[in-house]
């Protein structure tokens, strides 16, 4: 419906690490709404230098209300083979 979803956050990634769960609901990156956006939009815009960083607001069941989650990007690790 429009809303971009977190399946599951990849394991010791600065989005596990500020707390993002499996089922949040992404509303907005760095204040730019994300209702409709392309998820290879909305990627590109989490993307960026190590370092620096991105404001995610997120909407999780048993939140009264939308919060904010700073994260600082870094280099992501991915291994084809847990």
């Amino acid at each position: 419906n429009d809303t971009i979803v977190v399946v599951a956050p990849i394991d010791d990634t600065p989005a596990q690490r500020a707390g993002i769960k499996s089922g949040d609901q992404l509303l907005k990156i760095d204040d730019e709404p994300t209702r409709s956006m392309e998820l290879a939009r909305a990627i590109q815009k989490m993307r960026g230098p190590a370092g620096k960083k991105v404001m995610l607001t997120i909407m999780r069941e048993g939140f009264a209300a939308p919060r904010e989650f700073a994260i600082i990007r870094d280099h992501i690790r991915i291994s084809s083979v847990e």
